[in-house]
């Protein structure tokens, strides 16, 4: 990977362990973390691309939307702090 990650915002990235992309995923998450960008990666067992998109139907995808909601309090809370 060779995007120059520095001075983005807080990155949450989250991945099904049956993604095609996970091992880009991880990447983005571990050159963000050593380029000095906060990042948090979640991987979800058996689940595949997008499932957060069948949160009608999978708990897993349910509680994943609950993760995001989370994280951006979180992340604007410790802003606001600042």
């Amino acid at each position: 990977m060779r995007q120059d990650l520095t001075g983005l915002p807080p990155l949450f990235i989250q991945v099904g362990d049956h993604e095609v992309l996970l091992s880009d995923a991880e990447r983005l998450a571990g050159k963000a973390l050593e380029e000095g960008t906060p990042a948090k990666l979640e991987v979800w067992e058996n689940m595949w691309s997008v499932f957060q998109m069948l949160a009608a139907l999978l708990p897993e995808a349910q509680q994943a939307i609950h993760h995001i909601g989370d994280y951006v309090k979180e992340t604007l809370k410790l802003e606001a702090e600042v």
